[in-house]
């Protein structure tokens, strides 16, 4: 890995099925679809473009997430490294930041999917889904935000426009963000 790997595409895992949005499961996606303007559709994913940067869901259920993926690197002819996926992690306080690379898929489908079919030299931006008192990941993932969180992710998504006009200008190793950036 450089010191300045400039982001080409970034990658947001979730389910396709509207019942799945504003679910944690689905952060990632629901944050892509939120920029995600002037589509092309390809078999398996969606792309369009920000600034300089390709932005990407997939047309699949998150477990099947590396077939999309797949895809779009070879369609745009990107490589693994130059990609930034967003998935939602149960090891991480509610809306707290983890950005890694190359680091185990822990238990995540979706990435365990990229990392089979694609590489795991990816960059990965984990948003945490945990409440104060901790609970199993498959107890939370799929379930609706309540009224509080649905404000505060509404909020994040907005923010989220801020990392997407960072990373147009600056290599994702610059990218210095607090773990709680969605609240500051």
């Amino acid at each position: 890995m450089k010191n300045s790997t400039k982001i080409k595409l970034i990658y947001g895992l979730g389910n396709p099925e509207e019942k799945f949005k504003n679910t944690p499961h689905n952060f990632g996606r629901d944050l892509i679809e939120t920029y995600l303007k002037q589509k092309k559709e390809l078999q398996y994913s969606i792309i369009g473009k920000y600034k300089n940067i390709y932005l990407a869901i997939g047309k699949v259920y998150m477990n099947e997430s590396g077939l999309a993926l797949k895809e779009i690197l070879s369609y745009l002819k990107i490589k693994p490294n130059e990609t930034l996926i967003i998935h939602d992690e149960a090891d991480l306080p509610f809306l707290f930041v983890k950005f890694t690379f190359d680091q185990s898929a822990s238990m995540h489908k979706g990435v365990e999917s990229i990392y089979k079919n694609c590489s795991n030299q990816v960059w990965r931006m984990r948003i945490g889904i945990q409440d104060k008192i901790r609970r199993k990941a498959e107890e939370i993932i799929l379930k609706k935000l309540n009224k509080n969180k649905l404000s505060k992710w509404a909020e994040a998504k907005i923010k989220f426009k801020d990392i997407l006009d960072k990373l147009n200008i600056l290599p994702i190793e610059k990218l210095s963000l607090p773990r709680d950036f969605f609240y500051k």
